[in-house]
């Protein structure tokens, strides 16, 4: 019997994880998905200090 109460508390706790997850993910792509330097793996230029955009360098 204790391995049916042990399973059903992993049950319930992978649940809260998995939503946890799914809004948090959905959180983050809503808010933090925008702007042209949050690309990883590109190196970018700011070529006018008092402007809000920043063009890639070509390599």
């Amino acid at each position: 019997m204790n391995i049916y109460i042990l399973a059903r508390r992993f049950s319930i706790i992978t649940l809260f994880a998995a939503i946890f997850a799914i809004t948090f993910t959905a959180v983050v792509v809503h808010n933090g998905g925008g702007g042209a330097q949050s690309h990883f793996g590109a190196s970018y230029t700011c070529l006018e200090r008092n402007g809000t955009f920043c063009a890639p360098t070509v390599r």
